[in-house]
């Protein structure tokens, strides 16, 4: 029987299970897919013979990971991240982590994977190896009833930004454009979890936020507080989000890239995307079968 661990407690946790209490609860309807044998077969034997994949996350981010009504572990990733544990014949835990806590879990050796739609950053890419899963555009959140800024001209702005997220470095290489012409920079207000950052967009602390395409079209959906701007971020260098493993494990590494690339080929992966309604940020598998060589 697939198991699930979630840790409560945190301020982060309790304010995303505020702000996210009237949202979609989807979870995927695929049925649980068969053992990929090839994909078992590439896992370290040690975590094959403990039988269980524990997996960090940060239930603060729908459409991706967060906690629906009922307080159970819900989104893209959590499905996914079930999925692949069925592929690889494994159990599953998940805990409930501050969103820059989850990249050093997975460093630290606590945790196998890390997801919370982690963008393939350098900077994370210098720590940990990850596997491309999702791909997506970049667009602005703005405060319901504020004028639309121009896309093209973010200078002078103050943007909300959750610490450590891939938008910090993305924000301030639009800054350094904006002072290389003689503009004023822009400005980040840090916020430690993304259901901070998500409360103060709405509330009005910030001038707008910067999020990936699906991500800004749901929120702007379920949150009245919050208004889409039209058209994409240009400029905004486009990341792909990965799932995070420990650097160097390439037997891990191989194994969660055959389960997805599994996932893919029977069509529980596609399943998940278009339930979310997010089917053409689906990446290739030739990409995802290249990170199992």
């Amino acid at each position: 029987m697939l198991i699930q661990k979630l840790r409560n407690g945190s301020l982060g946790a309790l304010l995303a299970l505020s702000f996210l209490a009237g949202w979609p609860a989807a979870q995927a309807a695929a049925q649980s897919p068969s053992v990929s044998e090839t994909a078992r077969a590439a896992l370290p034997a040690k975590v094959r013979d403990e039988g269980v994949l524990r997996i960090a996350t940060s239930l603060q981010w729908a459409p991706f990971a967060y906690r629906s009504e009922k307080d159970e572990a819900v989104g893209i990733d959590i499905s996914l991240m079930k999925v692949i544990s069925a592929k690889l014949g494994l159990k599953f835990t998940f805990d409930d982590l501050k969103f820059p806590a989850i990249i050093p879990g997975v460093t630290s050796g606590r945790y196998h994977v890390g997801v919370d739609q982690l963008s393939m950053s350098p900077e994370r890419l210098n720590v940990v190896d990850m596997i491309p899963y999702f791909d997506a555009t970049s667009v602005l959140l703005i405060p319901a009833g504020k004028t639309a800024p121009d896309l093209a001209n973010l200078c002078g702005l103050t943007f909300v930004v959750t610490q450590g997220s891939v938008q910090v470095s993305q924000l301030t290489q639009l800054s350094d454009a904006c002072t290389a012409k003689g503009a004023k920079p822009i400005t980040q207000q840090l916020y430690p979890s993304s259901a901070e950052t998500l409360l103060a967009i709405a509330n009005g602390r910030g001038d707008a936020f910067l999020t990936a395409g699906p991500q800004g079209v749901y929120i702007s959906r379920i949150n009245a507080k919050v208004a889409l701007v039209k058209g994409e971020v240009p400029n905004v260098q486009r990341q792909p989000a990965g799932i995070a493993l420990e650097k160097g494990n390439a037997a891990m590494r191989k194994a969660i890239a055959l389960a997805l690339a599994s996932a893919i080929e029977d069509g529980s992966y596609k399943v998940i995307l278009e339930e979310f309604g997010v089917a053409s940020s689906a990446v290739p598998i030739e990409i995802v079968r290249k990170a199992a060589e």
